[in-house]
This record gives C-alpha cells, structure tokens and sequence, in this order.
C-alpha cells in the first residue's frame, strides 16, 4: 500500500499549479493590451485624431498670435501715424459743426476720404480678422440735407472717442479676444460712416455749386 503524500507536499502542489495556471492568463491580458495600444480600435483612433486636430488648432492660434504682435511692433511707426492722423481729422470735422461756421463740403469729403484710408490701413496693419460677411444694406432712403450730414458727424465724433481708448493702442501685443474683436467692429464702422459722410459731403457740394 502506498502511502499518501503529505499535507504540505499536496498544498505545495495546488498552490504553485493555480501559479503556474495563472501566469499566462496574465501574459495574455499584457499582449492584448499591448496590442490595443498599437492597434487601437475605431473610437480610440477617431478620439487621437480629434486630440491631435486640437493640438494642431491651439498652435496655430498661438503662432498667428505671435505673428500679429510682431507685425504690430514692426509696423509701429505707421500704425501710430494713422492713429494720430484719426484723430486729427476727427477734431477738424468735429470744428464744422459750430454754429457759427458753414460745412466745406469739398474739405469734409477730403476728410472722410483720408480718414477712411488710414481706418482700412490700421485694420489690414494690426491684423485684424476679417470682419463677417452681412446682408447687403438696402439702398439710402432718408433724404441727403446738410442735417442729415450733421446727425452722422456726431455719430462719427462718437465712434472715434470709443475707438481711441480701445487698449490695443496702448499695447500692441495684446491678444484679449474681445479687445480685438471691438477694435474690429470699430474700424468697421469707422470705414462705413467715413465712406457714407464722404458721399453725402459730395452729392451736397455738388449741388451748391448749381
């Protein structure tokens, strides 16, 4: 009769047989992972590709950033000549309004004109974004007189006073959004009322002369 092994002998033996089972489960669950990670499947690969379409936006935002500071800077010189220039005009065209004085209209149109030019040359100089396409306006239905005239030089009066305390001018690196976004709106409408006086100066002028 043999005898039976001993206790120990047999809790040895299921022990290190559960062990030796184990052990490749465990490896096989490592190569699949591992193979996951080489061969991901279509939800991870589609979430790499939309990790790396945000990595690639978020630089190109901070190199565009970049870019539009330097160009600010180099082009300094110019950019604070018009921004003077602005103002210059806005204070001439602001002085027709006494009461006491008539409105030159060949001299307002040759105001607005120039005041135009510097707004449209400040925007492309800052490096502004373009501004979003609108619905056309609908042709001018209000009468063209010289009140008419007058209500739109006060709102251009107004305009260049907002426009001349936006912080872009007093740091040009700036790159608050919507810092940018009011400069943008500014000149905008600065090229617009400029480029509407201009017209109107011009339809009077002419009409004067007859």
């Amino acid at each position: 009769m043999s005898q039976s092994r001993p206790r120990v002998f047999q809790r040895f033996n299921r022990k290190h047989c559960c062990t030796i089972i184990s052990l490749p489960l465990i490896f096989f669950a490592v190569e699949v992972a591992k193979s996951q990670t080489r061969f991901p499947g279509p939800a991870a690969r589609e979430n790499n590709r939309a990790m790396d379409d945000y990595d690639r936006t978020i630089n190109r935002m901070k190199n565009d950033a970049k870019a539009a500071r330097e160009r600010r800077r180099n082009l300094f010189p110019q950019i604070n000549d018009d921004f003077q220039r602005i103002q210059v005009i806005h204070n001439e065209i602001v002085r027709m309004l006494q009461p006491d004085k008539n409105l030159d209209y060949d001299r307002l149109a040759e105001l607005t004109d120039d005041m135009k030019k510097r707004s449209s040359r400040l925007r492309e100089n800052l490096s502004l974004p373009e501004p979003e396409e609108t619905a056309e306006k609908p042709p001018h239905s209000e009468a063209i007189d010289e009140s008419h005239l007058k209500k739109n030089i006060v709102a251009l009066h107004d305009l260049v006073v907002t426009f001349v305390a936006n912080p872009i001018f007093k740091n040009l690196g700036v790159v608050d959004a919507t810092v940018i976004e009011a400069a943008t709106e500014h000149l905008e409408d600065l090229i617009a009322i400029s480029d509407e006086i201009k017209r109107e100066a011009r339809i009077l002028g002419r009409s004067a002369k007859k």
